[in-house]
């Protein structure tokens, strides 16, 4: 594997968290910087202000991201992370104390936000012609030419907000590939961010199911999900913090991959309460989900991890059986566990099926493609409305690649996603690292569930796209642990002559 040059990795080595070379104050505003936003935010909240917030949130989130982005990369990670867990929520809160509103600024600030790691990527385009990251370019290559059609058949509006759902994950996992040098600080923040956010979020479902928040209710009302279930307790799908049941369950899982590399007494808190609202969220295909990244991390994580890893899986089971003792609880989930049996009977495989055999050839024979914007939320931007459009829906990954991209964009988008996953299940001789582990089983376990629905974009896309660079920046830096130390600089000879230092490689080569 080839690195970036040794001054390209110097620059982004100058980034590390709390690092400037500015006043001696913006260190302490930077690491402040998260928990006072959070803390404006609720403020609004609790003085029943919530419309506030249509503002206050996105240029709040805006001005703290801007901080973050270029001094301080870990933070700046966990704080983008947090955005796409608690957004959600933080709409539906406007919306029960300020109105309810079909298009809402709240949402696009988790884009706005990851959109700025453009700004750091286009100072290391150079990067991009070494072989570890060289599959993002025909990623993005891909994604462009989907989208300059896509302005041609949605408009400019929509195919901008769909581009943001595919390459704003992109671009954050590029970031964090990006500054490998300082992997461990970023490993450590997201770790954090994480246990505490599947404790958040795997409590709130667990409170939203035997509750049921008004501003919860009022918002599934509102969108006339009636596959989520009804909104009354013990009646729904939880959904959490996020926008439905398949997203949240889906980010479940990659917490709970992720948790193993975690240590503190909040560990096995967060997982227990993960595992307990991604049961109630009664998504199948996140169920076999989770079984595979226990299966494959037992086989993949390094041997003295493996006893700790079944350990914290039987704890976890034995957690979940208090939730299952609850009658109404334990009914839901047999029922729904018993449809993996009898697929054949089950009306959401059927329909899948169906969706299938009508769709295929169309999805496969667009050589041009729809486009960006023709597809998912980003119809509501081509309706005078505001509703969603006839093809909002599209219950296959795999189908939607094709149809949206068209046989181009495809072509640049999958020949890059095969590069990079290669390159990163390829071990070449870095040393054992749990997290690096746990990052490419939820990568791999997310690839995997586009056979059920987009996966690549929005929460579950940056979940894909961040752990795959969390993965490179893992190898790459453990690699670069195994080159020699530089070379002392040059002598002179006992003829006067300086000996020519011998080049260093630590960072140009592994």
């Amino acid at each position: 594997m080839t690195f970036a040059t040794a001054g390209a990795a110097a620059g982004i080595n100058q980034t590390r968290p709390g690092h400037h070379q500015g006043g001696d104050g913006l260190p302490s505003v930077a690491k402040m910087a998260p928990a006072l936003f959070w803390f404006v935010v609720a403020m609004p909240v609790l003085m029943g202000k919530a419309g506030l917030l249509e503002i206050i949130f996105p240029v709040g989130a805006l001005a703290t991201g801007a901080l973050l982005v270029t001094r301080d990369p870990a933070r700046f990670a966990a704080f983008t992370w947090w955005l796409w867990f608690l957004t959600p929520e933080v709409r539906r809160l406007v919306d029960y104390q300020a109105g309810w509103s079909v298009i809402s600024p709240v949402m696009v600030t988790p884009f706005a936000v990851g959109a700025m790691t453009c700004l750091v990527i286009a100072q290391y385009l150079p990067m991009l012609r070494y072989r570890a990251y060289f599959g993002f370019v025909p990623v993005m290559i891909g994604l462009f030419y989907a989208y300059v059609n896509g302005i041609s058949q949605a408009g400019m509006a929509a195919a901008t907000f769909a581009l943001l759902n595919w390459l704003v994950p992109v671009t954050l996992g590029l970031y964090v590939a990006l500054h490998w040098p300082i992997y461990p600080q970023i490993r450590d923040a997201v770790l954090r961010a994480f246990v505490l956010g599947m404790a958040l979020v795997g409590g709130y479902g667990l409170i939203q199911y035997f509750v049921m928040p008004p501003w919860d209710a009022r918002w599934l009302i509102n969108v006339g999900m009636t596959n989520q279930g009804q909104p009354l307790p013990m009646q729904v799908r939880v959904f959490s913090t996020l926008n439905s049941s398949g997203p949240l369950a889906f980010l479940l899982v990659t917490g709970l991959a992720v948790l193993p590399a975690a240590r503190g007494i909040l560990v096995p808190i967060a997982g227990a309460l993960a595992l307990g609202s991604l049961l109630l969220s009664l998504v199948r295909a996140a169920w076999l989900a989770g079984l595979f990244v226990f299966v494959w991390l037992l086989l993949t994580m390094p041997g003295r991890h493996r006893l700790r890893l079944v350990a914290v899986g039987c704890g976890l089971v034995l957690c979940s059986l208090p939730l299952l003792s609850v009658p109404m609880v334990n009914q839901s989930i047999v029922k729904r566990f018993d449809t993996l049996n009898s697929m054949e009977n089950d009306r959401s495989y059927q329909e899948r099926q169906e969706f299938y055999g009508r769709f295929l050839i169309q999805a496969l024979t667009e050589v041009r493609g729809a486009g960006l914007g023709t597809v998912d939320t980003a119809t509501k931007l081509t309706n005078e409305d505001g509703h969603l459009g006839a093809m909002a829906y599209f219950d296959s990954g795999i189908l939607r690649v094709p149809y949206e991209l068209g046989w181009p964009g495809t072509l640049g988008y999958v020949a890059g996603i095969v590069t990079l996953m290669v390159g990163l299940l390829r071990r070449g001789g870095a040393p054992p690292d749990p997290f690096a582990r746990c990052a490419e089983t939820a990568a791999l376990t997310i690839l995997g569930c586009m056979v059920f629905e987009h996966t690549l974009v929005k929460v579950t896309g940056v979940g894909f796209w961040f752990f795959l660079g969390m993965g490179m920046a893992a190898k790459n830096y453990g690699l670069a642990s195994l080159q020699p130390a530089p070379q002392p600089a040059a002598l002179p000879t006992e003829h006067g002559q300086e000996d020519k230092p011998q080049e260093d490689n630590r960072w140009t080569e592994a």
